[in-house]
């Protein structure tokens, strides 16, 4: 009977309504460390991990003997050492673009939060300050997509789907990648391409749709903040190493930004001392911040989920696996 060791806990299956073939034996494991998490793949055939979490790094690798494929749930992998997965022989696989849909709507959500204070707004209501809120609110002026300009670093999955979301919405959209897009797809998507600080420059709101490499971690430092408009908004639902998130918290501080949205942080979760959750009240007012949530509803962690284990099936029966990253 093949062995598969889970990092996912047993309720997200439960609560995505996915049953586990019954020829397998499951482990269903939460490692504190590197050792425990060696000790429950010990026998194991396959191993199905969170994109975010545990780290699967070369030491534990080492220690993988038997693992056929480390399989992760989503489109993340940068928590798993792939040249050390690749050196053994085991092959690590994701499920790429399977939550786009969810993860640019809670992009465009973000946007509208932060444009509109509704964190703010609801606060203030609720507390009894209606009228000062609204007339705040009014005086200061809201904002919203249509006539926006928003700049989208990355084109995947995700930043195609924001962009259709964003067009439709009435905004002008600028992107910028590794390469340019084809003039079909550009004008398909309603986007025009831009170097990183034309962008930076040009946009009032920047979202940032990028894996985490070598390349782009630290993407987003001091330095190109400072070349954002004052006033303007960065979204963050790629990862927490993207953005320099000490120098955000200084833009903030200072109001160079007028808001932020981050749903991802480095590490997960932060620590108190965290220099965004230590923020002033002014500064704190202008920051949304959420646990990694942007691509795990009910649905798409359904279709994630039920993705990843068919490919631990195909592996189990001896066939090639789909999607693998680290080029076996």
């Amino acid at each position: 009977m093949p062995v598969v060791v889970s990092t996912v806990p047993k309720w997200r299956f439960d609560t995505s309504e996915v049953v586990v073939p019954s020829e397998w034996t499951v482990i269903f494991c939460n490692p504190a460390n590197e050792t425990e998490l060696a000790a429950a793949c010990r026998e194991a055939d396959c191993l199905l991990v969170l994109a975010s979490f545990p780290e699967v790094t070369a030491s534990v690798l080492q220690q993988l003997r038997s693992v056929k494929l480390i399989q992760a749930v989503g489109a993340g992998y940068d928590r798993i050492d792939g040249k050390a997965a690749a050196k053994l022989g085991i092959p690590v696989a994701n499920v790429p673009g399977a939550n786009a849909q969810t993860v640019a709507e809670f992009t465009v959500g973000s946007i509208i939060a932060l444009q509109r204070q509704l964190v703010v707004a609801d606060r203030e209501t609720k507390a009894g300050r209606y009228s000062d809120i609204r007339k705040s609110l009014l005086t200061t002026g809201l904002q919203e997509i249509a006539g926006s300009t928003v700049g989208l670093i990355g084109l995947g999955a995700i930043g195609r789907q924001t962009a259709k979301i964003l067009k439709f919405l009435g905004a002008s959209i600028y992107y910028y990648g590794r390469c340019r897009q084809s003039a079909a797809l550009e004008a398909e998507l309603g986007i025009q391409y831009r170097s990183l600080p034309k962008l930076l420059t040009q946009s009032d709101i920047v979202s940032v749709h990028v894996p985490l490499t070598d390349q782009t971690r630290g993407l987003i430092g001091h330095a190109q903040m400072s070349l954002m408009k004052q006033g303007s908004l960065l979204i963050n639902t790629a990862r927490g190493e993207v953005i320099d998130e000490l120098a955000l918290a200084e833009m903030l501080e200072a109001g160079r930004l007028a808001g932020a949205a981050v749903d991802v942080t480095y590490p997960e979760p932060p620590p108190a001392d965290h220099p965004l959750l230590t923020l002033s009240p002014g500064a704190r007012e202008r920051l949304l911040i959420t646990p990694h949530i942007a691509g795990v509803t009910v649905g798409s962690f359904r279709c994630m989920l039920k993705q990843a284990l068919q490919n631990i099936d195909r592996v189990l029966h001896q066939e090639v696996p789909h999607n693998v990253v680290n080029g076996l």
